[in-house]
């Protein structure tokens, strides 16, 4: 039995805001300075921002799903990960993450909010699938793995 979630990446609205804001600020102190090295550093922030706001808008228009089988689960990479690698699964509001075993951390491509439409059905087949594969599911803050 294979079942297939539409899910979204997390905190992507919130960082591409935040990143914005960040852009602007760069961008005006980079206009405004008269000191070569702050406009080599302004210039440089900058860029990276950019380039970051370029990775977020793709990571939000990407349509992502997230596969639950018999003892497996697909993420949107298509990595495979196998019940026995998961040591157990957060959950920290709506968000979701699968933690593997002898990691300290949840993989970025394993951490996720199930869309809107599919939120209750998601949550109870998320459920179900780690009780039926003995999987602890833990109600806590985790933290992500770039």
């Amino acid at each position: 039995m294979e079942k297939t979630f539409k899910t979204i990446y997390p905190r992507a609205k919130l960082n591409l805001l935040a990143m914005s804001i960040l852009e602007i600020v760069f961008f005006i102190r980079l206009n405004v300075s008269d000191d070569q090295g702050s406009k080599f550093f302004y210039s440089f922030m900058t860029i990276m921002i950019l380039t970051y706001l370029i990775v977020l808008l793709k990571m939000l228009f990407t349509k992502l799903t997230f596969t639950l089988g018999t003892d497996y689960v697909i993420c949107s990479k298509a990595n495979k990960y196998e019940s026995s690698q998961i040591e157990s699964i957060y959950m920290s509001y709506k968000r979701i993450g699968f933690k593997l075993n002898n990691r300290r951390l949840v993989p970025m491509n394993l951490c996720f909010y199930f869309d809107k439409d599919e939120e209750d059905e998601g949550l109870r087949k998320l459920n179900e699938w780690a009780e039926h594969n003995k999987i602890e599911v833990k109600d806590k803050f985790f933290q992500t793995l770039m």
